[in-house]
């Protein structure tokens, strides 16, 4: 199918985030990449960042009581009955358990303290999403002098944060440091959405982005672990992130619009997001997986497992519960 307008529709918006989806679970699975080096660090320098500019595109929600319940409930229920979940299966099988501390990592949300407390770092995503949610209505609603301010004020924090430690960073709430540094990106992304035909440029935007990540690779860039290239140690590295995550937004969008069966992916991503941490570490107790063919095998058959569950829980109308919309 080919692109007819710059803006997408629930069927591409799907294909995209089924594409972004298969990238994160794959990404997870480590005997496919830790062979490898830094193709694990340049993977995660845009799969996650894609699904934190989504809302660039299409939230246009202000800064209202009822905005912040809905997305509250949209984003906070999954997130907290996923991390009790999490945290019950940690606790029985490392017999930690810290009620304080636990609560102190929900509420900040960092990767670093859900990993010690609950054994997954990865739902650091739905506080990262939540902060940026919340600067955006915030930004939604001013004038469009305040807009350039705003603009300005987190490209200098995009510029600054490579530079706190990231014994700091991690206890910034909501992980809204990962809101911070991406916020001037997202604002970016959405005017060249907006105003730029990309789809003019399939060519040019695929060659940009393959060759900014090969000329990025090693800069081990990582969002989640605070990570960050700056702009005085490593000048050539901040550039090449900024254009790895920018450019390869509209070259995943191109690219996957060509897939029709990424559609069943999309619109389960948030579900197969939160379902396929616990179907790897079942997996994983089966078998130890170490090499790269048994590792595209895991592959398979978490995707294939994980589907299943999520099918059954919509099936079930369960999701309705979970993931309320």
């Amino acid at each position: 199918m080919k692109l007819n307008s710059n803006r997408l529709t629930f069927e591409q918006t799907d294909r995209f985030k089924g594409l972004l989806i298969l990238l994160i679970v794959f990404g997870h699975i480590s005997q496919l990449l830790q062979q490898y080096g830094s193709l694990h660090a340049t993977l995660y320098s845009f799969h996650v960042v894609s699904f934190l500019l989504l809302p660039f595109l299409f939230n246009k929600d202000l800064f209202t009581t009822k905005s912040i319940q809905k997305n509250l409930r949209r984003i906070y229920i999954p997130y907290t009955l996923f991390f009790i979940l999490s945290l019950i299966a940690f606790s029985l099988m490392t017999h930690h358990f810290s009620p304080i501390k636990a609560v102190t990592a929900w509420g900040i949300g960092s990767s670093a303290l859900l990993k010690v407390e609950t054994g997954f770092r990865i739902f650091w995503f739905f506080p990262a999403l939540l902060s940026t949610v919340m600067l955006l209505m915030l930004y939604n609603g001013v004038s469009n002098q305040k807009k350039k301010f705003f603009f300005i004020t987190t490209l200098l924090m995009h510029i600054v944060i490579p530079f706190i430690p990231k014994s700091y960073l991690f206890y910034f709430p909501l992980s809204s440091y990962i809101s911070l540094y991406l916020f001037s990106i997202g604002v970016v992304v959405h005017y060249l959405y907006e105003h730029w035909d990309y789809q003019k440029y399939t060519w040019g935007i695929s060659f940009g982005f393959i060759l900014s990540l090969v000329l990025a690779y090693g800069s081990d860039f990582s969002l989640a672990s605070a990570i960050f290239p700056n702009i005085i140690n490593n000048p050539i590295y901040f550039i090449l992130q900024d254009s790895v995550m920018i450019l390869s937004f509209f070259a995943l969008i191109i690219w996957s619009q060509h897939f029709k069966f990424l559609e069943s992916f999309g619109q389960y991503s948030l579900a197969i997001f939160t379902i396929h941490p616990f179907i790897i570490q079942i997996v994983n107790k089966f078998y130890p997986w170490e090499s790269f063919i048994e590792g595209l095998v895991k592959f398979l058959i978490v995707l294939i497992l994980t589907l299943g569950v999520v099918k059954l829980l919509y099936r079930m109308k369960i999701d309705k519960i979970i993931y309320p919309r």
